[in-house]
C-alpha cells in the first residue's frame, strides 16, 4: 500500500469541525480517486490533512509502510503534493518560483531547463512567461504554473483541489493530458476534489464522497 491514514479527524472546537472524521483511506499505487462533497463538506480540509498542512489534525498517517512523524515528515510532503484551489502567487518571476523548488527538494535533480521548457509546451505555455512576476500571471496560467512547480518536485501523490474548474476546454484537456502522461510513469496515486468531469479523464479508478466530515466509499466507477 502506498498510503495508509487512520482515525484522520480535527477535533470539536466549539460545536463544529471541518473534518469530524473519524476519515479512514488508502492508496495504491494507480489509484485515481475523484472526491466529491457539498460546499463545507470538508474535501479541502482533507487534502490539507493528508498533505500535513493543518496543525490541528489528529490521527496516523503510513507512507509506503512508514508511519509519518519527526524526521520522516519533509520527505513525506515532497512525495504528497498539495496543489490549492486558488495558487499562491509570491513575490518573485516564474522561473525563480521554479528554481526555489530545488532549494528545499533534497535528492531531487537540480533545476533542469529543458525539462521545464517540455512541460511548459505540453501545458499549453511558452517559454516567455518564465521572466513574468507570478502576480502578473493570468488565473488559467496559475493553475497550470502550479502543476508544474509540482512535478518539478517528482511527487508520488498529488493531492489536486478543485485544479480544473472554470479553466476554458483547451486548458483544462492540456493538464488532463500532462497528469494521464505524469500517470503513466508508474508508481503513482492521486486524489482530486471536483464538482465537474474531473481531471483523470476517463481513467478514475475509485469515487469517494465526503458528508458531515466523513468520507464514504462509493462503487468504482
Amino acid at each position: 500500500m502506498l498510503l495508509q491514514a487512520s482515525d484522520l479527524r480535527i477535533p470539536l472546537q466549539g460545536e463544529s469541525s471541518p473534518l469530524l472524521g473519524p476519515v479512514d483511506l488508502s492508496l495504491a499505487e494507480g489509484d485515481r480517486i475523484t472526491l466529491t462533497g457539498s460546499s463545507g463538506s470538508g474535501k479541502s480540509t482533507l487534502l490539507r490533512c493528508l498533505a500535513l498542512l493543518d496543525a490541528r489534525a489528529t490521527g496516523s498517517i503510513i507512507f509506503r509502510g512508514t508511519p509519518i512523524c519527526g524526521d520522516s515528515v519533509p520527505p513525506y510532503r515532497r512525495n504528497v503534493v498539495y496543489l490549492a484551489q486558488s495558487p499562491p502567487q509570491f513575490s518573485m518571476s516564474v522561473e525563480e518560483s521554479f528554481r526555489h523548488v530545488h532549494t528545499f527538494a533534497s535528492g531531487r535533480a537540480s533545476y533542469d531547463a529543458d525539462e521545464v521548457k517540455h512541460l511548459l509546451d505540453e501545458l499549453g505555455l511558452t517559454s516567455t512567461i518564465l521572466s513574468r512576476p507570478l502576480p502578473q500571471v493570468s488565473g488559467g496560467e496559475a493553475r497550470r504554473l502550479s502543476l508544474l512547480r509540482a512535478l518539478l518536485q517528482a511527487p508520488t501523490v498529488l493531492l489536486l483541489d478543485e485544479a480544473t474548474s472554470a479553466l476554458d476546454a483547451e486548458t483544462e484537456a492540456c493538464m488532463v493530458a500532462t497528469l494521464e502522461r505524469w500517470f503513466d510513469e508508474g508508481g503513482r496515486a492521486g486524489i482530486a476534489v471536483t464538482h465537474g468531469a474531473g481531471v483523470w479523464g476517463t481513467k478514475g479508478n475509485r469515487r469517494m464522497h465526503i458528508d458531515g466530515g466523513r468520507t464514504i466509499e462509493e462503487a468504482a466507477q
